[in-house]
């Protein structure tokens, strides 16, 4: 048995590939999976042929994605040729790591979300340097501790960026309908009808084909053709050619529930069974027996003690490397400023964090002076202008690629801030809005947050307050890592940025 994760965007819109039912689409339940027998195809002969594909890449891009960061990391260290013991860990390396990841289920893309994948990839390459400095250990090999933390970084972030760039393929597959798995929706509830109504976006891979009654109404609540009963489910599988049986879980009892899982088994086709848990991460669920009965747990998440403070350690740690990191390029930003318009280079504002307080937020100016006595509508929530007549003509490139949240590692360094959160708003925007405002405020305002890549300033005020909600209640440090990382691409992008 797997929790099935289907696809960014990761959950209600989310993450990257997370759950792709919670992760996706706003509401959207997460998914139990239980595997078929082994013998019996589980898919569609194209569509298993695609998947073997995209495996075979995954192998040979993750072990190209090695010796990259094998070669890069000695380059940095010694400036010099590969010799010695070290030519035989890199031709021997790339096989270990292909088995290492491979245990950890990395080949298996459409069953684990973006964030998931993030924390596996983490831990499979954290196995491999432990693997390697065992080998130092036993051939009595000193191997440089400087190459084998770069040897790390380099891993993690090569692998990272091939995976997210097969993400994107695989969502192109999805899209096409290459990769869309024909699909039986046990259920006529209404629970069945927005499970049919969700499986019909192209981007998750599912192709819905009919509904199979169980008790209660035959009618369809959804469009889609009633094809079937339980009692016949079999039938209907092998009528239209299915990969897949979709359980509302709400539809059915436990008998109900025995003969999908046996219909399954016997025709070779994966059974996923819905459960109502909006907005949370797969991460957070494992799945325990208790008696005869299969249950759902759900790991608590709350950003206070250990967890507040392995946060904060990140933060500071993080926030001090990137500043250093971004000296030459803040000098930089600070002179265009200073030639090209008159005023401060630093724009200081009030804005509300953590329990409603209310701090000095940082920012390099990108308005004219005197910007804030223009008459704005400042009192709506997440105002924001998309051509902003304030906007001095190095501001618009500043805030085209986010320089100018730059000085907000301060911020963060100093307490007022997390790298990762809920944007901070100007206090008399919260103070218009207490009521939609108030949950955002459990935790540290954020540079960077979850609704920042998933549509920044072109995300609804209600949008953005759900995803902020989202993000507190499943915060780890993966998801902010995950953040982290989508935000480059979404900087890059420019999309939503004004």
């Amino acid at each position: 048995m797997k929790m099935e994760t289907p696809n960014p965007g990761f959950v209600a819109n989310a993450v990257g590939d997370g759950l792709r039912i919670v992760q996706e689409v706003e509401a959207d339940p997460v998914a139990i999976q239980l595997d078929p027998a082994p013998e019996g195809p589980q898919t569609s002969p194209d569509v298993r042929r695609q998947y073997r594909r995209v495996t075979a890449g995954l192998v040979v891009s993750d072990a190209v994605a090695l010796s990259v960061a094998f070669i890069a990391a000695y380059l940095v260290r010694f400036q010099a040729t590969i010799h010695g013991p070290y030519i035989a860990l890199g031709v021997t390396a790339p096989l270990l790591w292909v088995l290492i990841f491979r245990a950890f289920s990395l080949y298996s893309p459409h069953r684990i979300s973006a964030v998931d994948e993030l924390q596996r990839i983490v831990g499979a390459t954290s196995v491999g340097i432990l693997g390697i400095i065992a080998t130092s250990f036993w051939l009595r090999t000193a191997f440089s501790r400087e190459w084998v933390a770069l040897l790390w970084g380099f891993a993690v972030f090569g692998e990272l960026l091939t995976r997210r760039a097969w993400r994107w393929y695989l969502a192109k597959l999805r899209v096409s309908g290459r990769l869309a798995l024909r699909t039986v929706v046990v259920g006529t509830n209404h629970e069945a009808g927005r499970l049919a109504h969700l499986l019909k976006n192209p981007g998750l891979g599912f192709l819905p084909v009919g509904f199979v009654t169980v008790a209660g109404p035959a009618a369809s609540p959804d469009g889609l053709p009633v094809v079937g009963t339980i009692e016949n489910l079999r039938e209907v599988v092998r009528e239209f050619s299915a990969d897949c049986i979709f359980v509302a879980s709400t539809a059915v009892g436990s008998s109900e529930m025995v003969l999908a899982v046996q219909a399954a088994r016997q025709e070779g086709v994966a059974v996923r069974v819905t459960a109502n848990l909006n907005n949370i991460l797969t991460s957070r669920v494992s799945v325990q027996p208790l008696g005869s009965l299969l249950t759902l747990s759900l790991r608590p998440v709350r950003l206070a003690g250990p967890q507040a403070l392995v946060k904060r350690i990140f933060d500071v740690v993080a926030a001090t490397v990137l500043s250093l990191l971004m000296l030459p390029l803040c000098i930089l930003v600070a002179l265009a400023i200073a030639v090209s318009s008159k005023g401060p280079v630093l724009f200081r504002h009030k804005r509300v964090t953590k329990d409603g307080r209310l701090f000095t937020m940082y920012k390099f100016r990108t308005m004219v002076p005197n910007a804030d006595q223009m008459p704005v509508k400042t009192e709506d929530a997440f105002f924001k202008l998309e051509r902003d007549p304030r906007l001095t003509r190095v501001g618009g490139i500043l805030r085209r690629f986010s320089l100018d949240e730059i000085p907000q590692l301060l911020n963060v360094i100093i307490g007022d801030m997390s790298l990762v959160g809920p944007r901070p708003l100007p206090a008399e925007q919260v103070a218009a809005n207490p009521q939609l405002m108030e949950a955002r405020h459990q935790t540290r305002s954020g540079i960077t947050g979850w609704w920042q890549i998933n549509g920044r300033s072109d995300v609804a005020a209600e949008e953005a307050v759900r995803m902020d909600a989202f993000y507190i209640e499943n915060w780890s440090l993966s998801l902010d890592l995950y953040i982290l990382f989508k935000t480059l691409g979404c900087v890059v992008g420019g999309k939503g940025a004004y």
